[in-house]
């Protein structure tokens, strides 16, 4: 019964009930020892199953924000927003925002191959997402892109999905990863890229799958998983993983300093490394696992060294120059 409680209770609220009924809402809550507040930026097909499956092993209430990943952030590093958890996010983000969560390392991850794991324990990783370029293959008959030098045809200009970075995590890992694997000088492939865009942004990373399939777009840059789901779901997408190779990264999760729940956060943490939570990963969530001994039906694929100090150090620079562009400013 816990486990459906907290859907229970946004049905109560939505569908306006008199105030008598409003009021024994509250019965329903569990003590505040039973509880957890998760900010996410993944997905409800991403964060659902598992959040459902840790309140029904455990028992816990979880009560759930979602956003993008720098904004949520944002509001973490503001102090009081009440959350937990941050459930979601590149490490690369969350390194940016070390400072707001309580290093913990978790006695699951023992299993976590060195490379993916956080050297202070500032975050927890739970599943790893490369970074890949999707078309639509209806549309897209000849000269297919084939890595990331293809973002800077100008063929494509106008017709190319891709989130805001200052908003989307992985957005802004795969601009560094662009930037990183192309070389040569930095603003000179920044401003071609951008203005390749032609001043076109999508809102959220999610919808870059969407602007693609409907054709809208004929070409985008997301996560492999999200285009892995839509092939499944009969979207007219098709997956280049670029010749050039690509940055995989892991997302991760991460405790809230001065929390309310912190032990609950911590159990989080734990669940998400349990060798049957890393199992599903591929089998249920198109995702790669970050457990050593966890068996992947997903293509191999080339890794390019990735420069996590880099992108971190210059977050800020990159995403001024970024506004700059767009003619924003600093934000």
């Amino acid at each position: 019964m816990r486990r459906i409680l907290p859907l229970l209770l946004v049905v109560l609220l939505l569908t306006g009930c008199g105030s008598a009924g409003m009021q024994d809402v509250s019965s329903f809550a569990p003590a505040q020892s039973e509880r957890l507040v998760i900010f996410t930026s993944h997905k409800e097909k991403v964060y659902r199953p598992v959040i459902e499956e840790f309140e029904y092993r455990t028992g816990v209430w979880v009560e759930i924000e979602t956003g993008g990943t720098a904004t949520l952030l944002e509001r973490i590093a503001a102090g009081e927003s009440g959350c937990d958890l941050m459930f979601g996010g590149g490490a690369d983000s969350l390194s940016a925002y070390a400072d707001c969560f309580v290093p913990y390392v978790s006695p699951n991850a023992a299993d976590i191959e060195p490379e993916y794991a956080s050297s202070d324990g500032a975050w927890t990783p739970f599943s790893l997402v490369p970074i890949v370029l999707i078309y639509n293959p209806k549309l897209v008959r000849q000269n297919l892109p084939t890595g990331w030098v293809s973002l800077l045809d100008e063929s494509w200009r106008g017709r190319i999905a891709f989130a805001d970075p200052a908003v989307s995590g992985s957005s802004y890992t795969a601009l560094c990863t662009l930037l990183q694997v192309l070389g040569g000088d930095g603003e000179t492939t920044l401003a071609a890229f951008y203005r390749n865009l032609d001043g076109r942004l999508i809102a959220d990373s999610g919808d870059v799958v969407t602007a693609v399939a409907d054709g809208s777009c004929y070409i985008g840059v997301t996560l492999e998983e999200n285009a892995c789901k839509a092939i499944d779901e009969g979207l007219d997408v098709a997956i280049v993983y670029p010749a050039e190779g690509t940055s995989i990264l892991p997302d991760g999760a991460a405790v809230v300093r001065d929390c309310a729940h912190e032990e609950n956060a911590r159990r989080f943490l734990d669940f998400l490394l349990l060798p049957e939570t890393q199992e599903s990963l591929a089998s249920e969530l198109g995702r790669r696992s970050v457990s050593a001994d966890a068996i992947s039906a997903l293509p191999e694929i080339t890794a390019v060294p990735y420069d996590f100090d880099r992108a971190l150090r210059e977050r800020q620079i990159l995403l001024k120059a970024w506004h700059a562009l767009s003619g924003e400013g600093e934000t």
